[in-house]
């Protein structure tokens, strides 16, 4: 495989790549709690792993991922769903029960650093950047689609807002926050760094309120199951999560190709 990752990458490799396919890839996701079973930097990895993939198939460098991300703190509605009778007061994924903190910025200082990332990148002339984001989080995605917008029109460089994680069809509803779904994608793209043993044992129910485990489906709204995770991390495998890194892939070159051919239209 061509080398892409731009800190691996001496300068006559990074023209070179430039002028094949002037496009950069910006990983990004905060270091966070997920389940005692996978890294922290989980977001951010899988987002790497599908930017990387992108442009060893089509072209490009990879920037270094930007551990960085922001969360709010959760609803009186989200508390209910994550099983809390109470209102406590928890940001993003930091359940009570967890044994240490996520990595979370307000959001106006993620904003500040990835704008600033962004500008570094946009200095070097790369023509595209495509922020590949791991996290799912409201404000993450609004402000990234705020600067991509706004960089777009005030510099020379189209900048562009992508999921790493997707639906695998419509119908898809595993995706999830250290469920089944990161939790296979880990053990595709981190071999060794998953172990389950640090869940317990299958006859007990995994839920949100003691494990910072959730499943997007019930998470939204869209389902109320007490707290009690669904798709359950325990029946995670590298096959599925091959799956979803390929398919984070597809849907990237695909949008990726789209916008590049029109901005050399």
């Amino acid at each position: 495989m061509k080398m892409v990752q731009y800190e691996r990458m001496r300068p006559e490799e990074i023209k070179e790549a430039m002028e094949r396919f002037s496009v950069a890839y910006l990983p990004v996701g905060p270091l966070e709690w997920h389940g005692p079973h996978l890294p922290v930097g989980t977001d951010p990895l899988n987002a790497q792993a599908v930017a990387i993939g992108t442009a060893e198939r089509i072209g490009g460098v990879v920037f270094p991922p930007l551990f960085c991300g922001t969360e709010k703190a959760r609803t009186a509605k989200q508390l209910r769903r994550m099983g809390f009778s109470d209102e406590p007061y928890i940001v993003g994924m930091d359940v009570p029960a967890n044994s240490m903190k996520s990595c979370y910025f307000p959001e106006e200082a993620f904003g500040m650093i990835l704008r600033l990332y962004l500008e570094q990148i946009i200095a070097q002339g790369f023509q595209m950047i495509v922020v590949l984001n791991g996290h799912g989080a409201e404000g993450q995605l609004a402000t990234i689609e705020r600067l991509a917008w706004e960089l777009t029109n005030t510099s020379s460089c189209k900048v562009i807002s992508g999921r790493a994680m997707q639906k695998l069809h419509e119908k898809d509803e595993k995706l999830g926050h250290a469920n089944i779904v990161e939790t296979s994608m880990q053990m595709y793209v981190c071999h060794g760094r998953v172990d389950l043993n640090q869940l317990p044992d299958r006859r007990v129910s995994l839920t949100t309120k003691d494990w910072g485990i959730a499943d997007t489906v019930a998470f939204c709204g869209k389902e109320d199951n007490g707290g009690h995770v669904i798709y359950d991390p325990r029946d995670a495998t590298a096959k599925l999560g091959k799956q979803y890194i390929e398919n984070g892939i597809e849907r990237t070159i695909t949008t990726v190709m789209e916008i590049y051919e029109q901005i050399h239209s």
